[in-house]
């Protein structure tokens, strides 16, 4: 029996051998996982140096993420340019992991980048796609503008000479630099009254700036809401990958002088109009009143009804009434300017009557499909404040076609949880106020309610418009989202050195709002993520609120607490969200002894003060929490040996939702048992001991693998160390020899 057993062992370690070998060569992933490949993003001015074919994870896609199915180094190099550094607050490796992340000094200024992927840890599926190596630049674009009258006296009604400069930064495009002439005057609402303000830019010739393409129509936008000053950046970038819409402004960042003085950093962008390279239509005139128009949705307020091209609109939903304005074209003959509001009035009618179903024309007669269904898309993402088709909103109509097509986003100051918007856009006179939520929570539809019956009547009353769109935002959400996200973190590092100079002067935190921002956005997209994608498979509350190994048993309410994936964890979330005067609480009894413990990590985002999570033990409050708490934890010491019962709650009181209205927790481990049982023998966790055990505690002892799913089961001979000896000793017990 002896010789019998050394030769079974030296056939494990035949085979130990043998698989190390195959692993050097190619390791074979487990039967159901599949090799995702990463990608890494990187800023201008940084090189990436890595092997493309290395650089792969073996995974198991599972609950919406993907759960690594066996250890893996991943590394590259990163060298920046001249005038580039590094930015190690912008740059995103493997962030959700940073406690498997090193990153050290290579030569020549370069950065090495180490993840050490771990079987059995989740990875989001935004995380595998916004890895990202930033930089940030030296200098920025200078815009330099010259009036011969001071800035104060610019007004926005008449346009002022002006001259302008622009001189290429770190990074460089192929328009170069410019000098040039034209005007300037001031735009913008209540930006207009904020002090750093915006203005219209007029040249003398169409002239491309910054790569974008020519034109003479140009604004600069300060962002003064924004503290991250990429609000409007993000959403023109992106949503150039928009299918259903056509035109999106194109911008670009640059420093802005004011008669020689610094004013701060400012965006670039061109104007809406109908030009060949933007909304490229032919202007409608007396022989052709059918179109084409560019038309604006606005509210009092914002009109000047003297000069503006404005007619009434078929619905009054917003706090202040609902009018349109033809922005082009703009025609001298009066006669001829009524004629075409009149048409246009009667033909909005006609859209509105479709829509509401008052008319018995199909809405697809009117409503062009794919660049509405974009529209309220990019206009959720944000939950723009102005994006109800209440302020801010480009339409156009062309001739012969009675297709209203959305086009332009524009203006997102205020969206994006800006905390400086803090209204809504609910009146009981003109609207159901009830379904209008407020701007900062990253929960409920901003577009999609009765401040805006179109959207909302075709959300509602249409199922194949509900599911065409959600099977575009599906799309998105593997491309133009994780774009979002990666763009943040770019455009965060390129600015930062420049926002510096900008927060010094106007008293803002770039690097805070940007944080802000980050998860606000994060948060929002796992909302609409919950309302808009197919739901993953269902995850078991146990499995879910169980740290690794762990098996407690756990008993939930009538609003049920339910696994959910959170930051990157699976966690148990309440589940009465949006549900007045409810409770959604999970229980757990243990008998425990004195010095034992129970921890656990938990979050909250709720209305402050009113909706709270809380946690008792046997009917005693231990602590209550609301308002937006970040993952902490907590562990409770039991004085005394009985039975403890220990409930989580979340509590909503009569009204009002914040935040995303829930708690979670997480993590939840009892000192006195609540792992793994202990086996001896079983290294793998199956609940057996078996050949397969001895052969993984071979390969472990032999250095060919580097973990052992249960290492406290392996230490067979009580040395205190994990050796070809335990693995002999498992071999015998797997055989049945004494």
């Amino acid at each position: 029996m002896k010789k019998l057993l050394c030769t079974v062992l030296a056939l494990l370690m035949a085979a130990a051998i043998f698989l190390s070998t195959a692993a050097l060569a190619k390791t074979v992933p487990a039967k159901d996982a599949v090799e995702l490949r990463i990608t890494p993003d990187h800023s201008d001015g940084v090189t990436l140096d890595y092997d493309e074919e290395a650089f792969a994870l073996s995974v198991v896609e599972e609950y919406g993420m993907y759960r690594i199915a066996e250890n893996r180094t991943l590394t590259l190099s990163a060298s920046f340019g001249e005038g580039w550094t590094y930015s190690a607050d912008y740059s995103n490796f493997f962030r959700a992991h940073s406690n498997r992340v090193s990153v050290t000094n290579g030569a020549n200024g370069a950065k090495v980048f180490t993840f050490n992927a771990v079987a059995g840890d989740y990875l989001m599926k935004d995380e595998a796609l916004t890895v990202g190596i930033y930089a940030s630049a030296a200098q920025l674009p200078q815009f330099r503008i010259t009036t011969e009258v001071p800035f104060s006296q610019i007004g926005k009604e008449e346009y002022v000479a002006a001259s302008f400069e622009l001189i290429l930064g770190t990074k460089q495009y192929e328009s170069g630099n410019y000098e040039g002439t034209g005007s300037i005057k001031g735009r913008g609402n209540t930006s207009w009254g904020q002090p750093k303000k915006p203005y219209s830019i007029k040249l003398d010739s169409k002239k491309s700036l910054l790569d974008i393409p020519k034109t003479k129509k140009y604004a600069i936008i300060p962002s003064y809401s924004d503290p991250s000053l990429i609000r409007n950046y993000l959403t023109y970038k992106s949503n150039l990958m928009l299918d259903g819409i056509g035109y999106v402004p194109k911008c670009e960042f640059v420093e802005v002088y004011l008669n020689g003085s610094y004013n701060g950093i400012y965006l670039l962008v061109e104007r809406v109009s109908i030009e060949s390279n933007k909304i490229n239509i032919e202007e409608a005139n007396a022989d052709e009143l059918t179109g084409g128009y560019l038309i604006e949705k606005d509210i009092d307020g914002k009109i000047d009804y003297a000069n503006d091209q404005w007619f009434n609109c078929p619905y009054w939903a917003n706090q202040n009434k609902d009018y349109f304005v033809l922005k082009e074209p703009e025609p001298d003959d009066a006669a001829l300017k009524q004629q075409m509001l009149s048409y246009l009035e009667n033909y909005m009618q006609q859209v509105h009557n479709s829509i509401m179903g008052t008319s018995g024309e199909p809405y697809t007669k009117y409503v062009d499909t794919a660049s509405w269904i974009d529209f309220i898309i990019v206009q959720e993402l944000a939950k723009n404040i102005d994006g109800n088709l209440k302020t801010s909103c480009y339409m156009y109509k062309q001739a012969q076609d009675d297709h209203l097509y959305m086009t332009a986003p524009w203006d997102f100051d205020l969206a994006y949880g800006n905390p400086e918007t803090t209204w809504n856009n609910a009146d009981y006179q003109h609207n159901d106020y009830y379904d209008c939520p407020d701007a900062q929570s990253p929960a409920d539809f901003m577009a999609i309610n009765s401040s805006c019956p179109w959207f909302d009547h075709l959300y509602d009353d249409h199922e194949e418009f509900r599911a065409a769109l959600m099977e575009k935002y599906a799309d998105y959400r593997s491309t133009m989202i994780p774009f979002m996200l990666r763009t943040m973190d770019s455009q965060g590092a390129y600015l930062s050195e420049a926002a510096v100079r900008n927060d010094n002067m106007w008293g803002k935190d770039f690097n805070a709002g940007n944080t802000a921002l980050r998860s606000w956005l994060t948060n929002r997209i796992a909302w609409l993520d919950s309302r808009w994608l197919p739901a993953s498979e269902p995850i078991d509350l146990n499995f879910a609120l169980n740290t690794a190994g762990g098996s407690l048993e756990f008993t939930t309410s009538q609003h049920s607490f339910t696994g959910t994936v959170i930051d990157g964890r699976i966690a148990g979330a309440s589940g009465n969200a949006g549900v007045d005067s409810s409770t959604s609480s999970v229980t757990l009894i243990l008998d425990m002894r004195a010095g034992e413990t129970l921890s656990f990590d938990y979050k909250v985002s709720s209305e402050q003060n009113y909706d709270k999570f809380s946690f008792t033990v046997n009917g005693s409050k231990k602590f209550d929490r609301s308002g937006e708490i970040d993952w902490q934890n907590y562990t409770f010491t039991a004085e005394t040996d009985g039975s403890y019962t220990f409930v989580w709650k979340y509590d909503k009181d009569y009204s009002v939702s914040s935040g995303s209205d829930c708690a979670w927790l997480d993590e939840v481990i009892y000192s006195g048992g609540s792992g793994p049982d202990i086996l001896p023998g079983d290294a793998d966790g199956s609940g057996t001991v078996n050949v397969t055990d001895a052969l993984m505690v071979l390969r472990y002892s032999m250095g060919i693998i580097s973990e052992l799913p249960c290492p406290e089961n392996a230490e067979m001979d009580g040395n205190g160390t994990i050796n070809v000896t335990d693995a002999l000793i498992i071999l015998r017990m797997a055989m049945g020899v004494e």
